[in-house]
């Protein structure tokens, strides 16, 4: 267990910080669309967003100290950063609400990561709460054509970068550091690495994503809303990740789900029918009978 989760009763304002932070998160593809909207492709809009997380932390940094540990946060970093660089991706390539429920599978891989790699013991209800899940990604999914599989590109973006973000937060909570500014760098610099990788190769492809647009005109915007809506969430996560566990980190980020679909549903006019209110009743009773059994 991570030294800085010994405490139960320190469990509940990281709790509160990461369910307040899935609910900002929620409204994330907002201001994304609109800088589509505007020419800008998507992975500019990642590319800046985390180059001002980096200059954010840099100020806790100046010290030789704040660096101790930086190879394991590196490598949690890369996870982390290239998770949510696919996952900002997915949001423009995808419908918000497919994207939003196959990154939240996330607990789902913690859990599995944990079983086989950490050998943690699987309850009645975590099993339960795993089926539940898969079963919500079969009804987003469908199931007509047998194994459901992503649909497009969006969609196995999404779903890579709930297993990356799995991974990057089942690591962070096995090797926790106690200030929290260098994960973020890291954190920011993976994404940073991830986003420069896909314009790279979107540029290449001539494909939307690598489309510059009014990115000077958006620019002031693009930063002014990454300081709301990415920088802090970054710091309140990276450092509930430390004293909660993986998977229940996915669990409480899932009041994402519930604002990105309702958000998306009345905002941008994509279909929710059947088969995704199903889903997401699926996704985030498997997040219920988490929390309820501790």
């Amino acid at each position: 267990m991570s030294a800085l989760a010994a405490k139960p009763d320190s469990h509940l304002v990281p709790a509160i910080a990461v369910a307040l932070c899935g609910a900002m998160w929620g409204v994330f593809w907002v201001p994304l669309h609109w800088f589509g909207s505007e020419g800008v492709g998507g992975a500019w809009v990642s590319l800046t967003f985390n180059a001002m997380a980096m200059l954010s932390a840099l100020p806790w940094l100046m010290r030789r100290a704040a660096w101790q540990g930086f190879a394991d946060q590196a490598v949690n970093g890369l996870l982390l950063g290239t998770a949510f660089s696919l996952y900002t991706v997915s949001l423009v390539l995808t419908d918000v609400i497919h994207a939003i429920l196959l990154f939240y599978l996330t607990p789902v891989w913690s859990t599995l990561a944990g079983r086989f790699f950490l050998r943690e013991r699987l309850s009645g209800s975590r099993l339960f709460a795993m089926f539940l899940g898969f079963a919500g990604l079969a009804a987003v999914l469908g199931v007509k054509d047998g194994i459901p599989l992503p649909r497009n590109w969006g969609d196995a973006l999404a779903l890579i970068s709930g297993i990356c973000w799995a991974a990057g937060t089942l690591r962070s909570f096995h090797r926790p550091t106690r200030k929290v500014a260098l994960p973020v760098f890291c954190f920011a610099f993976g994404g940073f690495l991830s986003s420069g990788a896909i314009l790279a190769i979107a540029t290449g492809l001539a494909l939307p994503l690598a489309e510059p647009g009014h990115l000077m005109d958006m620019l002031p915007w693009i930063m002014l809303l990454g300081l709301i809506i990415f920088v802090p969430p970054n710091f309140l996560v990276l450092w509930a990740a430390q004293r909660i566990d993986s998977a229940r980190v996915g669990i409480l980020l899932m009041t994402e789900v519930l604002f990105g679909t309702l958000s998306a549903g009345f905002l941008s006019g994509q279909p929710f029918g059947l088969s995704e209110g199903i889903g997401t009743a699926l996704i985030v009773g498997a997040g219920l009978i988490e929390v309820l059994r501790r």
